[in-house]
């Protein structure tokens, strides 16, 4: 009886043990989109002794945890690479059974952490249902480099030698800032972004798959620049300089602040670029069914600028529901260039002469936007409202002289001609749009909007010339050109997107009035011509979530080209009197179809991305070239004539690979390139075809060293670009680099030479067409050093977030112990 006495009350007393442990459930999850962190560290500690952690284990791949904690009060710290520190006290005193905290919400630091442990939990590159995400603060030359050099190691975009941007192998795309289209940054990319910092930029996304939200202008997509903001109190900020043996140099300041209900973001670049002189040569031989002649041209060339760029955006939040923004751009700059040539023409043209020009281009922009959102109680629910307004100027000049070697044949102009232009051309921009925004529930969400956009593109060009015969100079009437172009386009869209599970899809319509009218006013003609035009837009992606690191997605959308004033203003460019060049007023806009296929994957050390793409255009706008040959004053002229037309029928197939690898704390590399195939044929002439393969690669890897020293090495290779009429030579290029930070990583300096074994690169090209075949060949200087250096200042500590809450069975009955989010979560297209 007794054994029996003592053997029920041991089976009690287990039992009382074993129910006075409590199992704590929950997840963890981004604040910004909800989505789970995996294998973020948590570590657990009693409330009277918080740094005494006794039990320290990871997330799983969906976020969650769950653990087995005795009655007592504990300190949950929750940490992530790249968000702020969480704290929560919870009170498990009264509690029994099965606890469910619910979703523990995670904010991304405002400061920047240390590169290489980013790289093991946060990828560079992120892979999201309609675009491609790089993460530019975790890439850690970001500090020193500009955002034109972060472009090279992004996705699906590439940057050759001359700083030309490609996206999927195609130079027709759009760039968006914050959201919002940037034509001050589409029409002079490389100078702009070579002007902005790359530790002011946060995210650079790729928009493949652009949904009915967004314009439908953009035939290979959008580059998306998501500027950088502080979250919290404080101010944070940077100032650099930049000088290269080129005899180029710049400086800019960047700055952060946010205090209470005002925030600020903005930065300042200034540049003076000098490009040493380099060596073209060119060669055009004419035939049937002109008279055979050869032109050979030989000349110099050299040319400096310089640019100023300002940019601010400020938001005001009064309260949860409400946020006002303000935003001012303003870049510009100008580029002179002195040039020598020496031509000469033989047999069927026979002609010598020797000319210098001098051109000088003003370029820049001025951008105004402001924004207004309203949300609502239900998360995710808004309405925005916004205004922008574009100015974009374009304006150019140059002065000609020409000495003329009478002796060998007659030439267009007598010796001691010279030629003045000048050409006021830009425009204006003003655009009004309303989106809303509504996730009808976990599922399902909705999305419209309205917008109009109205523009006024213009050209008026002043053409002189020197009479040799009575020493003065006249005006050029016979080469008036000048342009009026406005168009007015209202828009309208509706999406769908759907989520449950693994399965994602957007689907979306978007449809476009365009009232284009064109005013051309030469000496012959002063023609208005009107017209209209009607798009419908569709777009639709799907995306699977093969696990919670792999990802794939397909997707079609349909893109317009509309030309603008740089492809229209049909004022003529001939400081090379053989060579002329200028836009056609009466292009169409151009329609696109894309298909994609991606997939996506990364892990502690690998990052890769993958994929193929199809797309196709019936009326693509085409650079095209030729001859032109006539009698003036009894004298004969062979001109080759440079414009665009709608008279390309393009096919085209890509493949786009990137990996960015990382297999140890001292190393990281990546590669990122593609190869397309690419068969085009001119609408208006059988015999204009071209098809072949073209390829890009960009590649490069960093050692990082004890003390805060990094060394790298980069490297680019561009096969040739297959056009309808132009074939061009492959090239390659390179860089070393060597940084090294001091003072806490607050101040770094940065070494870089490019292409230190060669002097000079060659390039050349050669243009087909009618009559004729024209090669021309180019010297540029390729090596360069350039010296950075830049400090960072304010407030760099990271941020802990604590929030203290209870455990009650009340929130075991709610199913969610998650405390209600503060502030406004803002939409694409709003800039802070």
């Amino acid at each position: 009886m007794k054994q029996a006495f003592v053997f029920v009350m041991s089976i009690l007393l287990t039992s009382a043990v074993i129910a006075q442990n409590i199992t704590v459930n929950g997840r963890l999850i981004s604040a910004a989109d909800s989505k789970p962190l995996p294998y973020a560290t948590i570590a657990v500690a009693p409330e009277d002794a918080p740094e005494n952690s006794f039990r320290k284990f990871a997330t799983k791949e969906n976020g969650s945890f769950s653990t087995e904690l005795e009655k007592g009060k504990y300190i949950f710290n929750f940490n992530f690479v790249g968000m702020d520190q969480v704290k929560e006290t919870i009170d498990l005193t009264a509690a029994t059974g099965t606890y469910e905290i619910g979703d523990i919400k995670m904010s991304e630091s405002s400061t920047e952490l240390d590169e290489l442990n980013v790289t093991a939990q946060r990828p560079l590159v992120r892979v999201e249902i309609d675009k491609l995400t790089y993460s530019a603060k975790d890439d850690p030359e970001a500090s020193t480099s500009n955002v034109l050099d972060l472009l090279r190691k992004v996705p699906l975009v590439t940057v050759d030698g001359e700083d030309e941007i490609q996206l999927k192998g195609s130079s027709n795309f759009k760039i968006y800032v914050n959201g919002k289209p940037s034509n001050m940054v589409s029409s002079n990319p490389s100078q702009v972004l070579k002007s902005m910092p790359a530790n002011s930029v946060k995210d650079i996304e790729v928009i493949t798959d652009p949904g009915a939200r967004y314009d439908a202008e953009g035939v290979g997509g959008i580059i998306n620049i998501v500027t950088d903001k502080r979250v919290d109190d404080g101010y944070s900020g940077s100032v650099g300089a930049n000088a290269n043996t080129f005899g180029g140099y710049g400086s800019n300041l960047y700055l952060a602040t946010k205090y209470g209900k005002l925030g600020f973001t903005g930065n300042a670049g200034y540049y003076k670029l000098k490009q040493p002189e380099s060596e073209t040569s060119s060669s055009r031989e004419e035939f049937t069914p002109f008279p055979l002649n050869t032109l050979t041209q030989n000349g110099t060339a050299e040319s400096n600028g310089m640019g100023l760029f300002l940019n601010g955006s400020m938001s005001f939040e009064p309260d949860t529901l409400n946020l006002f923004n303000l935003s001012v751009s303003r870049f510009g700059g100008k580029f002179n260039s002195l040039s020598s040539q020496r031509a000469i023409s033989g047999e069927a043209l026979p002609y010598s002469y020797t000319s210098k020009s001098n051109s000088i281009n003003n370029y820049g922009g001025i951008n105004l936007s402001a924004d207004y959102q309203r949300s609502f109680k239900k998360k995710g629910e808004m309405l925005t409202g916004s205004y922008r307004y574009e100015r974009s100027p374009n304006d150019s000049e140059y002065d000609s002289e020409y000495e003329v070697d009478e002796s060998v044949g007659f030439f267009y102009y007598p010796d001691g001609y010279r030629l003045r232009s000048v050409n006021d051309a830009g425009g204006d921009e003003h655009t009004i749009q309303v989106d809303y925004v509504n996730p009808l529930n976990v599922k399902h969400g909705i999305e419209t909007g309205l917008k109009y956009i109205f523009r006024d593109n213009s050209s008026r060009a002043d053409h002189t010339f020197f009479d040799v015969t009575d020493n003065s100079w006249k005006p050029d009437l016979e080469r008036k050109n000048d342009l009026d172009h406005s168009q007015n386009i209202s828009s309208g869209y509706a999406g769908y997107s759907y989520k449950s599970g693994k399965i994602g899809v957007k689907l979306g319509l978007r449809a476009e009035h365009t009232q284009q009218n064109i005013h051309f006013m030469s000496v012959e003609l002063d023609t208005v011509v009107g017209t209209n035009f009607f798009d419908l837009v569709p777009s639709a992606t799907l995306s699977y979530q093969i696990g919670m690191t792999q990802t794939l997605r397909g997707g079609y959308n349909m893109r317009i080209s509309r030309p603008g004033i740089w492809y229209l203003n049909p004022y003529i460019n001939d400081v090379d009197p053989n060579n002329i060049s200028y836009g056609n007023p009466n292009l169409d806009s151009e329609q696109q179809h894309n298909f994609n296929i991606n997939y996506g994957a990364f892990s502690q050390k690998l990052n890769f991305n993958a994929t193929l793409s199809y797309s196709f255009a019936k009326n693509a706008v085409t650079p095209y070239s030729f001859i032109v040959q006539n009698v003036e004053d009894g004298i004969e002229k062979s001109v080759t004539h440079n414009t665009y037309a709608n008279i390309g029928r393009n096919h085209t197939v890509g493949t786009n690979l990137y990996a960015s690898w990382t297999p140890s704390d001292m190393i990281r590399t990546y590669l990122n390139g593609g190869i397309n195939y690419t068969d085009i044929q001119s609408t208006q002439n059988s015999e204009l075809r071209n098809s072949g393969f073209s390829g890009r690669a960009f590649g490069g890897i960093t050692f990082t060293f004890p003390k805060d020293l990094r060394v790298g090495a980069n490297g680019g290779l561009f096969l040739n670009r297959v056009q309808l009429q132009t074939e061009q030579s492959p090239f390659y290029f390179y860089s070393l680099s060597m940084q090294k930070s001091f003072f806490d990583k607050k101040l770094d300096l940065s070494l870089n030479v490019q292409n230190l074994f060669s002097e000079y690169r060659e390039f050349s090209s050669t243009t087909r067409g009618e009559g004729f075949t024209q090669k021309s060949v180019f010297l540029n200087p390729m090596r360069n050093l350039n010296l950075s250096v830049t400090y960072r200042f304010g407030d760099l500590r990271t941020s802990v977030k604590r929030v203290q809450r209870t455990i009650t069975n009340e929130d075991v009955m709610q199913g969610e112990g998650g405390t209600q989010q503060s502030g406004s979560t803002i939409p694409e297209g709003i800039i802070l």
